[in-house]
């Protein structure tokens, strides 16, 4: 098939463009991970959710190699299986930032503010966080 620059500016033509997602390595220390993931994290998740008021949908473990967490409109919470690496600190930071949004869906003022007191020192443990990488 021909394509002219025509077809393309006038819309007649779309060129889509997809980057290769990056996928994590799946090794026996990565399974180990997921394992303690799912007995600790789901349990954690809910008792900060009930001790701030929060109600989610579900919660799933996933390794992701590009965030945290995650938290959809539909009220499901993305948790990496390497929190388990980060101290219990910035593993309840993580988990209190993704409840926020449950909230505002955005990273607003109100989001902060409501983040603000329900973990005063979030500034500090944000800056800890980004300490760590994921592989």
């Amino acid at each position: 098939m021909k394509v002219s620059i025509t077809d393309i500016l006038s819309g007649r033509v779309r060129i889509v463009w997809r980057r290769r997602r990056r996928k994590a390595a799946v090794t026996p220390e990565t399974e180990r991970l997921r394992k303690e993931a799912k007995a600790y994290l789901p349990v954690r998740l809910k008792e900060l959710a009930e001790a701030g008021g929060f109600s989610y949908n579900s919660v799933r473990i996933k390794n992701n190699v590009s965030n945290w967490g995650s938290c959809s409109s539909k009220g499901n919470i993305n948790l990496n299986l390497n929190l388990m690496r980060l101290p219990k600190e910035l593993q309840d930071y993580v988990m209190l930032h993704e409840l926020c949004h449950l909230r505002y869906m955005n990273h607003g003022p109100e989001f902060h503010a409501m983040l603000e007191k329900l973990c005063p020192n979030h500034r500090e443990l944000r800056k800890k966080l980004r300490e760590y990488r994921l592989t």
